[in-house]
C-alpha cells in the first residue's frame, strides 16, 4: 500500500536527467516565429483609464492636447481635470490654440505659456486666447507670459485676467507702446488683486511703468531684473516711494542699471523687508552712478533713535543730482527695516557700511555682498557682532 502511494522514480527526476546525447539531424526541426495576433498585442487603448492617465502626466501639455487628434477615446481620456489645472505650454503654437482652449477647465488655477527661447509671433498667444481665459478658467490666478511678441494696440493689461495675484512678462518684445502712456497704465483697475509681478529682461520697461505698477496696493513682491532700460528714474522712484507701494516686501532689481539715487528714494517703503541687487556686466563703476556705501547707509537704522543721518536728494538748477546726508529727528519711524540684503558686484561697497551695519542694523538677518571691497578682517568682526542673528555673508 505504501509503494503503491509513490511515483515511480523516472517520473520524479524526469526534471534532474537531461538527454546528454545530441539528437539525430532528421530529429532536428527548425522553427519559424510567427507575428502575435492583433489579440496577443496589448495597446495604449487596451489600458484602462486610470493607467493611461497616470502615463498622461510624463507628457508636456503640448503633446497632451494633440491627442485630441489620435482618436475619440484618446481625446475623452487626454481631457481629464486633474492634467490641466496647472498646463505649461513650452512650444506654444498660435494654430493650437482652438485645441488649447477647448483642454482649459474652471479648474485650472496657472497657466504657462513660452516659446523655447525663440520670439516669433506665429508662436505667440493672441487677444482672443487672453480674452477668453476670464471666461473658461474662473479660478486663474496665475499667468506667465515668455519670449512672446505682442503689439500694443491688440494685446494690453485690460484684456488680463481680473482675478490673477502673479503675472510673470519674461524677455517679451512689445511693438507700438504708445508714447503718452507706459504700457502698464491701468493694470491696478484690470488686476486690482495682484501680489505678484515679475518683470524681467524686457526692454521695453521703462521708468514710467514703476508709476503705474505702485498703485496696486496689494503687491508685496516686484521683480524688475534685466530692465536695461530701467535707468535715471529718480522722478518715478521719488514719486512712487510716497504715494504707493504701501504692501511691498521684496524688491527684486538684479542686473538693472541702478544707483544710489534711485535706492534712497526706495528707503522710504516701510514694508520693505528684502531688497536684491546685482550690477549689470556692461556696468561701469568708475564712470556710471554705481552704488556705493552711502546709498545703503539708509537701510541700517535704529528703532527710535533721535538724530539719525538719512540722505536727502538735491536736484540743482540745471538738473544735476546730488546726495547728502541729513540729521532727522525721527528718520526711522518713516524708513524701511530691511531684513534681508544682497548687494553683489559693486565694488564701491567697502568696510564702511559693513561697520554701520554691524552697529546700527539689528534686524538684518542675511546679507550677500559677493564682489564688493569689504575686507576678511571685517567680515568676521560683523559676524562676532551678531552672534545671535543668522547671517550669510559671501565674499
Amino acid at each position: 500500500m505504501e509503494n503503491s502511494n509513490k511515483r515511480p522514480l523516472e517520473d520524479e527526476c524526469q526534471y534532474l536527467h537531461t538527454e546528454t546525447k545530441k539528437p539525430k539531424a532528421s530529429q532536428v526541426t527548425s522553427t519559424t516565429s510567427h507575428p502575435k495576433s492583433s489579440k496577443e498585442i496589448v495597446g495604449l487603448e487596451d489600458l484602462c483609464d486610470d493607467i493611461i492617465v497616470y502615463l498622461f502626466k510624463f507628457l508636456s501639455h503640448d503633446n497632451l492636447a494633440k491627442m485630441s487628434l489620435v482618436c475619440p477615446n484618446l481625446f475623452r481620456i487626454s481631457n481629464d481635470w486633474t492634467l490641466w489645472k496647472k498646463p505649461r505650454f513650452d512650444k506654444f503654437d498660435k494654430s493650437m490654440e482652438y485645441i488649447y482652449l477647448g483642454y482649459l477647465k474652471k479648474d485650472t488655477t496657472e497657466i504657462y505659456i513660452s516659446r523655447d527661447g525663440v520670439q516669433s509671433p506665429d508662436h505667440s498667444v493672441s487677444h482672443n486666447f487672453l480674452m477668453q481665459l476670464e471666461v473658461i478658467c474662473p479660478e486663474l490666478q496665475h499667468l506667465t507670459l515668455r519670449n512672446q511678441v505682442f503689439d500694443a494696440n491688440e494685446i494690453n493689461v485690460r484684456v488680463l485676467h481680473r482675478k490673477l495675484k502673479s503675472l510673470t512678462i519674461d524677455n517679451t518684445t512689445i511693438e507700438n507702446i504708445p508714447d503718452s502712456s507706459s504700457y502698464l497704465c491701468g493694470i491696478n483697475n484690470s488686476c486690482p488683486d495682484l501680489e505678484k509681478i515679475i518683470m524681467t529682461n524686457n526692454d521695453w520697461f521703462l521708468p514710467n511703468c514703476l508709476y503705474a505698477l505702485a498703485k496696486l496696493e496689494g503687491l508685496r513682491y516686484l521683480s524688475l531684473a534685466g530692465c536695461k532700460q530701467f535707468k535715471d528714474c529718480i522722478p518715478y522712484a521719488s514719486i512712487t516711494a510716497i504715494t504707493g507701494f504701501k504692501s511691498l516686501h521684496t524688491l527684486d532689481l538684479r542686473f538693472t542699471p541702478i544707483s544710489d539715487h534711485e535706492l534712497v528714494c526706495f528707503q522710504r517703503l516701510t514694508s520693505l523687508k528684502s531688497v536684491l541687487l546685482e550690477s549689470p556686466s556692461y556696468m561701469n563703476h568708475e564712470r556710471d552712478a554705481t552704488i556705493t556705501d552711502l546709498g545703503l547707509a539708509g537701510f541700517c537704522t535704529v528703532a527710535f533713535e533721535f538724530h539719525y543721518p538719512y540722505i536727502q536728494i538735491l536736484i540743482d538748477r540745471r538738473g544735476g543730482v546730488n546726495l547728502r546726508r541729513v540729521q532727522d529727528r525721527h528718520g526711522d519711524l518713516n524708513r524701511c527695516h530691511i531684513e534681508y540684503l544682497y548687494v553683489r558686484n559693486y565694488p564701491k561697497v567697502t568696510d564702511a557700511f559693513l561697520k554701520t551695519a554691524a552697529r546700527n542694523c539689528p534686524h538684518l538677518k542675511s546679507l550677500d555682498i559677493t564682489g564688493s571691497c569689504c575686507t576678511s578682517e571685517e567680515i568676521e568682526y560683523y559676524k562676532a557682532s551678531r552672534p545671535r542673528t543668522k547671517y550669510e555673508i559671501c565674499w
